[in-house]
């Protein structure tokens, strides 16, 4: 299929298909509408829907104020069906929603939410008939015991979904004292809050992706954005119920809970897989619900797979009001793209299914784009972009030359296609002598995640066994650690561990082991380490059973490795808020943990727990400025280079101009900074060379299509006096389309590979490519975006101006 529009022009509407190219199994009247940008296939859902009376609703739950005693029992919340919904309560440490009788004339029976204060979530689950089509309102009445702590939060989510990037509204009781706030990226409060009952209506306007609050009857909010935003037609069916850092024993109350939407088409959800983009096992079947308030025929149901009609292979089953769509029958290693087209009385439906079929590798390099949804003002997202290679300041290394066979082996945030936003653990590696990369290895599905915060890190052992460390986000969703089958292969990899870790920085020393720098969010993202002989003996439980190194606010952290020694040079986040990072520290160990010390050898008793500390290199508190923390090396006398970015302010744009690319190096007696040069965004990252007296830098620091937000073209600057001055030598890419980021080095690199990027439209979604360059950064390569063979050759961009993103199903 082929449609064609002017996506900037017309980005909030429909554009016209072209009707010869119409697929062959939709009528001529078929109401689907198309609309390519550069980010790939959105498809806009023509809804034609009869038009409702203004006071018809559709009921999808109500609670029936909690009074059914078969469903709502005094006690614990149990997993039940009932007015239309299934509930699912809280396990684990956290403690399930209570059933209480209030012997009160008003609400007789409630549903209370407790905090245990044990993790970081404490929520139940209500699943309800998906919506997908204008307007969806949730009502209900609610008290807190206090307004002086986070006790409740209530997110609308897709169906059957947990995570960050699935949740739209977001709305927060007590996140500050005595407010009520909603969250789209940031934290905005909405009205003041106390302990007293209060009604609450939230509606939801699904096709703009916004939502109005409602209390005792009052507007106090209109059209508050969501936390993500979602292509219209997406189907919500999920509401969580909790609290996130609540504190033991403050509860929250709800009583007359219901659930409604107006009339409108079909909605169709996914079910398997779970995620619209996501991985199917080829043996398994595509699965699907559609639900409406009015019957559906099996015979109303049609689907077309990539362009052909397989509606006569679809297996329906299911009530009338809600089908579940079954369909088998896949190739291994393929892209798919479904059309489904629902009509009953109340209209049709057509909705885009996409889902990829790949095993163990997926067909050509694809990095993630990922958008962290704290919009600042008109130059956006705080970070956002071509995120494969991020964060330079909690990973490290991404990548580790290995002579023994002439190949670098790297590790990267993937994704299963151009349109989509669902992280792919992934490992490979280039080869020297043949000039050739094979197809990537899945390491591990992230299964719905789009967040680069879990992207891998990796370590070779002495006998050649690829090791890969995924970083886990907070203290609620789990890293892992890998280890290949084989040497010096990506071929496969056999699961060690699962367990709460995040941001590995992992460094082999031959007869002694790992030695693993971590971070955990105990209080704030504080440093750890631990060490392990071959790399069986890791503890389930690090948060009791490791060392601390530091831990006063919070810190992002570089560490490298010269022979025994280890070093590592970190930030520090003033009141736990890492918008306020600033300063650095430096310290290092010779006796793999045993001992750390300052720069000059001065003892030091971990953990730190003070600002100020012998430790401290370069307090930029004290000159308000902000320290974004890239890169440390160690020059050939052993002395520590640490890079980083300084800025005025956390916000993107030109007010917090100058950022400055600086370096702070030990000179022997002291440290000494100095400045490179200066870019538009502080998570402009690159890599810093060190060879003799010559040192360079290469990194997206110039100016770049799209100017002010993350990212930018890449330069190269040198200096001929270790780092004293600094001289601009030539641009590695010119005339981009997108801007480029997180440029890294490998630990030890060799030519032609020495830097390692992705670029992606930091400005909106976009496809992400990935780039290298050599040591001059006179010969820049792409990575295959796709691969009909096993192994493929990297595309010389000569001249070194990347092309336009192709974004062709």
């Amino acid at each position: 299929m082929r449609f064609s529009c002017d996506f900037r022009a017309v980005r909030d509407v429909a554009c016209a298909v072209t009707s010869e190219l119409r697929p062959a199994f939709l009528p001529a009247a078929s109401p689907a509408r198309a609309c390519r940008s550069g980010t790939g296939w959105l498809l806009l859902v023509l809804l034609l829907a009869p038009s409702a009376g203004a006071d018809e609703r559709v009921v999808l739950f109500d609670a029936e104020g909690f009074a059914d005693t078969t469903a709502y029992a005094p006690g614990d919340l149990t997993a039940v069906s009932q007015g239309g919904g299934h509930w699912i309560p809280a396990t684990g440490t956290a403690r399930p929603a209570q059933l209480v009788d209030l012997q009160d004339d008003r609400f007789p029976r409630v549903f209370r939410r407790y905090q245990t204060g044990q993790q970081p979530t404490d929520a139940d689950l209500l699943d309800f008939p998906p919506a997908a089509h204008r307007r969806l309102t949730l009502s209900f009445d609610a008290r807190v015991s206090t307004a002086d702590s986070r006790t409740l939060d209530l997110f609308l989510l897709r169906p059957g979904q947990t995570e960050a990037g699935q949740q739209a509204s977001v709305l927060i009781w007590g996140h500050e004292p005595g407010k009520l706030s909603y969250f789209d990226g940031d934290y905005h409060d909405l009205a003041d809050l106390d302990d007293e009952w209060h009604h609450y209506r939230l509606v939801h306007d699904l096709d703009a992706n916004t939502f109005d609050v409602w209390i005792d009857g009052q507007q106090v909010g209109q059209r508050l954005g969501w936390r993500n935003s979602f292509p219209p037609g997406t189907a919500f069916g999920r509401l969580r119920i909790g609290s996130i850092r609540g504190q033991a024993g403050d509860y929250a109350e709800l009583a007359n809970l219901q659930i409604t939407t107006v009339p409108g088409p079909p909605a169709v959800a996914l079910l398997a897989p779970e995620r619209l983009g996501g991985i199917l096992d080829p043996e398994q079947p595509l699965q699907f619900q559609i639900t409406s308030d009015r019957p559906l025929e099996p015979d109303a149901i049609r689907m077309g797979l990539n362009d052909a009609d397989v509606t006569d292979r679809l297996e329906i089953a299911g009530p009338p009001e809600a089908r579940t769509v079954t369909l088998s029958g896949f190739a291994p290693n393929t892209s798919y793209r479904a059309l489904v087209r629902a009509e009953n009385s109340r209209g049709t439906t057509e909705q885009e299914l996409r889902f990829y079929t790949f095993q163990n590798q997926v067909d050509g390099y694809r990095g993630i784009w990922f958008t962290l949804g704290q919009m600042t003002g008109e130059y956006g997202d705080k970070y956002s972009g071509g995120l494969a290679f991020c964060f330079s300041h909690t990973l490290t290394p991404m990548a580790i030359h290995a002579p023994e066979v002439e190949k670098t082996f790297f590790v990267y945030g993937g994704t299963t296609g151009p349109e989509e936003r669902y992280l792919l653990v992934m490992a490979s590696y280039y080869d020297h002598r043949r000039h050739r990369v094979p197809r990537p290895t899945i390491v591990r599905d992230q299964r719905g995640i789009d967040d680069p915060h879990d992207n891998p890190s990796l370590a070779l052992d002495d006998q050649g066994h690829v090791w890969i460390f995924i970083a886990g986000r907070g203290r609620g969703r789990p890293g892992q650690i890998f280890r290949s089958t084989e040497p010096y292969s990506v071929a496969a990899f056999d699961k060690i561990i699962s367990r709460e870790q995040t941001y590995s920085q992992v460094w082999y020393q031959p007869q002694r082991g790992f030695l693993h720098l971590l971070t955990l969010y105990t209080r704030g993202r504080e440093l750890y380490w631990e060490t392990s002989r071959d790399g069986t003996d890791w503890t389930e439980h690090p948060a009791r059973d490791l060392n601390k190194l530091a831990g006063f606010g919070g810190h992002y952290q570089v560490s490298r490795q010269q022979g025994n020694r280890v070093g590592t040079a970190f930030n520090y986040h003033p009141g736990g808020s890492v918008d306020r990072r600033t300063n650095i520290y430096y310290m290092e160990t010779g006796d793999f943990g045993e001992t750390w010390t300052t720069v000059d050898g001065q003892p030091l008793t971990t953990p730190l727990d003070e600002i100020q500390n012998p430790a401290l290199v370069v307090d930029y508190e004290s000159q308000g400025r902000l320290f974004y923390i890239t890169k440390l090396l160690f020059d050939e006398q052993g002395h520590p280079v640490i890079l980083g970015v300084s800025s005025g302010g956390y916000q993107p744009g030109p007010a917090n101009d100058p950022r400055k690319w600086e370096i702070t190096r030990w000179t022997g007696e002291a440290w000494r900074t100095r400045t490179i040069t200066e870019s538009d965004h502080n998570y402009d990252m690159g890599s810093l060379y060190l060879d003799g007296d010559c040192w360079s830098l290469i990194g997206p620091a110039l100016p770049g299509p799209q100017p002010y937000f993350t990212g930018g073209e890449v330069g190269r600057w040198v200096s001929q006096d270790r780092g004293e001055t600094w001289q601009f030598d030539r641009a590695v890419t010119r005339n981009s389309p997108q801007n480029h980021s997180y440029l890294r080095r490998p630990h030890n690199p060799v030519d032609p590979l020495f830097g390692i990027w992705a670029d992606g439209d930091s400005s909106q979604f976009s496809i992400s490519r990935l780039f290298f360059t050599d040591s001059t950064g006179q010969r820049v390569y792409q990575l295959p975006y796709t691969m009909a063979e096993d192994e493929a050759e990297p595309i010389l961009l000569d001249p070194p101006e990347p092309p336009a993103p192709e974004t062709t199903w």
